[in-house]
């Protein structure tokens, strides 16, 4: 039995939905893969095999095989198949056994070809990309020939055969995510409304993206910044995107829309990531210590907040209203549930609130709305409220919808909730001390 899925980055409840991991997002959407091939590996196809044309026909090479039927084609190609082991995968998606690039790469076909790859264990799961940010997943069942049948229309640029090891791990995963998505909805009782989203598929916007953390700025681990004023001390320059942590030691995207419950989840600091909201200070802090980080403590956050110049907000002591993601003239709730009346505040985990359009930002994504263009932090006023690490629950710094109700700008924080809240506007961002 084969099953594949599309453009990994929306997932049902249903455990066997088909979504490549977080390493493979990275991976996938940054490395060429015509430079991947010839900077891992030296061996390339079959030299003795000559071109295929109308009549079809089957190209071998590194133990796998391309089967071209007839009138597949309506000129001759040559191909070439590339096989990448052992250290030459280290860009490659973590968990990957063996490696295969393709050429003539993204070559369209008039009617569908097979691709079989080689696995010793016969059965497990094959993603393949055919240009950044596009994957087509294959999970498949004990094959008495040992190779996985691969029926497509156009040729992939490369594809990962996972270990066996790894594919167990995201069979695991994927039961964990639907039973989460499945008691947050049984607890909730989420309504449907419209066609901005469907509370039961755990949506995965941050899929596909090159989410690796950028070097870290003044001796800083990657992602992060000094606090002025505050030596040795780092902070997250983004607000906390998280990934799921899977058996394996790999990695896997985890939706912002979402609270994770009990799943082990890491934080990450990195530009153009759907920052993490939907989460509790306890579950904030567990997930940056898996980072070897720890949450800002009050006042590292404020001086992290008003930068070298000390200002009220980020960018300066006047308010720039728009400057960061800091209003809406409607509330996102009222917007999704149509409704006027108080009770969709009683509503606020519902994961659609910040899938509403012109709702929470990447993170960054207001480039002005920083305290420094190379070496400051972003959005520290404005898109999520930041837990900070005050064991009574705090969060600073307003979000998307209020940054004056309970202060104003850097001096915002909202001390009403316990540690164990969560809500749609919730997120947060890690400080980590710096190495001597």
């Amino acid at each position: 039995m084969i099953t594949a899925a599309f453009a990994c980055n929306r997932q049902s409840v249903a455990p066997n939905a088909a979504v490549a991991d977080a390493s493979a997002d990275a991976a996938m959407a940054s490395v060429p893969p015509s430079d991947a091939a010839t900077a891992t590996t030296a061996s390339s196809g079959d030299a003795g095999h000559g071109p295929i044309g109308k009549a079809g026909g089957i190209f071998r090479g590194e133990g796998a095989q391309i089967i071209v039927p007839e009138d597949a084609l309506i000129t001759d190609v040559t191909f070439k198949i590339t096989r990448v082991t052992g250290d030459a995968l280290a860009d490659w998606p973590h968990g990957t056994q063996t490696g295969f690039v393709f050429e003539p790469a993204n070559l369209r076909f008039r009617i569908p070809i097979t691709i079989k790859l080689p696995h010793p264990e016969g059965e497990g799961e094959v993603v393949c990309q055919n240009r950044p940010g596009d994957r087509l997943t294959f999970q498949f069942e004990p094959m008495p020939d040992h190779r996985f049948p691969l029926h497509v229309a156009e040729l992939p640029q490369r594809c990962a055969v996972y270990a066996t090891e790894h594919v167990r791990a995201l069979r695991a995963q994927r039961d964990r995510e639907a039973g989460q998505v499945k008691r947050t909805n049984d607890s909730f009782h989420w309504e449907i409304k419209g066609r901005i989203c469907d509370p039961h598929e755990l949506v995965r916007p941050n899929a596909g993206k090159d989410l690796r953390e950028p070097p870290g700025v003044g001796g800083c681990p990657a992602g992060m910044a000094p606090i002025p004023n505050r030596k040795g001390v780092c902070v997250d320059r983004w607000e906390a995107h998280v990934v799921e942590l899977m058996e394996d030691d790999t990695e896997h995207t985890w939706s912002p829309y979402f609270n994770p419950g009990t799943l082990r989840v890491k934080a990450m600091s990195a530009p153009g990531a759907i920052p993490q909201a939907y989460i509790s200070q306890v579950q904030a802090g567990a997930a940056c210590a898996a980072a070897h980080k720890r949450l800002c403590k009050d006042d590292e956050w404020v001086l992290a907040c008003r930068g070298t110049k000390n200002t009220q907000f980020p960018y300066g002591n006047d308010e720039k209203r728009g400057t960061c993601n800091d209003h809406r003239d409607k509330h996102p709730a009222v917007e999704y549930l149509e409704r006027q009346d108080l009770s969709v505040f009683t509503k606020l985990e519902h994961p659609c609130i910040n899938q509403v359009p012109d709702s929470l930002l990447p993170a960054g994504d207001k480039k002005a709305c920083t305290n420094g263009d190379q070496t400051g932090e972003f959005d520290m006023v404005g898109n999520l409220h930041e837990w900070t690490a005050d064991p009574t629950g705090h969060f600073r710094g307003g979000y998307y919808v209020d940054t004056w109700l309970n202060g104003h700008g850097c001096d915002y924080v909202t001390t009403r909730h316990e540690a164990r809240y969560w809500d749609y506007s919730t997120g947060f961002r890690c400080c980590a001390d710096a190495k001597p």
